[in-house]
């Protein structure tokens, strides 16, 4: 399966059925608090090293007030995402050295209500404004995450990369 990340550049999802099947086997044993001895990654996404595939650069996304940088990869021409509204998304998420963490793309869209807390504040920000069909990046401070905790397959302190298409609004 391949999604463009805009200027013509494919984005292989090679990894995604390993990193679900990885999901889904560590889902049940939670990810637990780290240990006094681990430390923590930089909290700035900006001081991170980046897997070569993942293509990150700064100067093609748009930082927020919070610290979330967007980075709009295609202008959808359908109803607005709105704080309160339905979405449905299809989305990768991934971790700075390229693996995957997450995703449902090639299975139903993930529905949630926007700013409901059934989300990361990363998504309940970066969704917003989002038209239907538009497709963007979100490249996740920790904060904005799930922080010093961490998740399952998510490390404690993890910056996060996530591609999303919003695929309806309600």
């Amino acid at each position: 399966m391949r999604v463009e990340f805009g200027r013509g550049r494919p984005w292989e999802l090679r990894r995604i059925g390993l990193a679900l099947l990885a999901l889904a086997s560590t889902a049940c044993g939670g990810g637990g608090a780290p240990s006094a001895a681990t430390p923590l990654p930089p909290a700035d996404p900006v001081l991170l090293e980046y897997a070569e595939e993942l293509q990150i650069d700064f100067a093609e996304f748009t930082l927020t007030d919070s610290g979330l940088y967007l980075q709009d990869l295609e202008i959808g021409t359908g109803p607005f995402a709105r704080p309160n509204g339905r979405v449905w998304v299809q989305y990768v998420g991934w971790l700075p050295d390229g693996s995957v963490f997450d995703g449902n793309i090639g299975q139903d869209p993930y529905p949630f209500r926007l700013g409901a807390d059934e989300v990361i504040e990363a998504w309940n920000e970066g969704i917003v404004g989002m038209r239907r069909g538009g497709k963007r990046r979100l490249l996740v401070r920790p904060e904005l995450g799930y922080g010093s905790r961490g998740r399952a397959t998510v490390p404690p302190g993890a910056t996060l990369i996530f591609y999303i298409e919003l695929v309806d609004v309600d």
